[in-house]
């Protein structure tokens, strides 16, 4: 959501492109695609790392690897978004401000018609690369928060990756239910994931979950607690029990979820990180057992009833 930079095969020598990335069609980029992934998977599974899914990409609503609207950020670290012109002209015409005013319906038909086709082609490219050197693989992608509050424009978005020939087998979303305040965002959350599964019959993996332990601060002072879970140690760690004891065990609708920022200790991610950091050391909160917990509680509470056993990635 916030930039999708075009990507960089500097490690990559066996990687000729014709020309900038971005200065280059859909069909050229497709066979790169496909020889990334293809590359990136040998090295993956060489280390003996056994890949349950692929998740390819972050939060790709609005685009990836380049080919996207121009984002919250236009400039970082040396990246100066520059349009994907030889794609489609439209894309680069749109900003994410522009695109997220729109009525809902309107929005969606635009992404449809201009990005959503390319999106959909340059993913089913790199799984190809990947099933080369990885049979019977697993795919999902994952969208952000945007689309974790919206069913309609969820619905939308896998509709549109399958008939561009992404066929996931697991759907992914972002969840920062804090970063605004939009109604009962968990019992939003619970709907938009209960009617992805009823209508694509997939679960749907938490690909980054994220709920501050302390007061967040700018650029991202996401600060919107939930009632019921204040914005604190003990508060992030009932959110992620409740949320795993829901929807976690065999029978639930989410196969597993991927906390946020636990790699940052430092600056305004810090109190996402599931650490306390005084100086030079960390002290792990509650919240690092919650989600076996959540778990214990979710098959305690399955146990009276009968369910469908699936199979599905396992939580961490």
């Amino acid at each position: 959501m916030s930039y999708q930079p075009e990507p960089d095969f500097t490690d990559y020598p066996d990687i000729k492109l014709p020309g900038p990335w971005t200065s280059l069609t859909i069909d050229q980029m497709v066979p790169v695609l496909r020889r990334y992934g293809a590359l990136v998977a040998a090295q993956i599974l060489l280390t003996g790392a056994q890949v349950n899914t692929w998740d390819l990409g972050n939060e790709v609503e609005f685009g990836v690897a380049g080919v996207a609207i121009r984002s919250l950020v236009t400039q970082s670290g040396g990246w100066t978004y520059t349009p994907p012109d030889a794609v489609a002209p439209a894309i680069g015409e749109m900003d994410f401000y522009s695109l997220i005013s729109m009525a809902e319906d309107d929005r969606i038909a635009w992404l449809r018609n201009h990005l959503w086709p390319h999106v959909g082609r340059l993913l089913a490219a790199t799984a190809e690369g990947i099933r080369s050197v990885h049979r019977g693989a697993r795919f999902s992608t994952h969208t952000s928060t945007v689309a974790a509050a919206s069913g309609k424009l969820s619905t939308a978005f896998w509709q549109g990756m399958s008939a561009a020939g992404f066929r996931a087998d697991e759907l992914g979303t972002s969840f920062y239910p804090t970063s605004n305040d939009y109604g009962d965002r968990l019992a939003i959350f619970k709907d938009v994931t209960t009617a992805l599964r009823s209508t694509f019959g997939k679960k749907v993996f938490v690909a980054v979950l994220g709920y501050p332990s302390a007061t967040m601060s700018d650029p991202y002072a996401w600060n919107s607690a939930l009632p019921g879970y204040p914005i604190s140690p003990q508060g992030v760690h009932d959110f992620v029990r409740d949320l795993v004891t829901w929807g976690g065990g065999a029978g639930g609708p989410c196969p597993g979820v991927r906390p946020s920022a636990s790699d940052y200790g430092t600056a305004s991610w810090q109190s996402m990180s599931h650490f306390a950091v005084t100086g030079t050391t960390a002290t792990a909160e509650p919240v690092l057992d919650a989600i076996a917990q959540g778990l214990q509680q979710a098959a305690g509470s399955r146990l009276h009833r009968p369910h469908r056993c699936e199979r599905g990635s396992a939580s961490t």
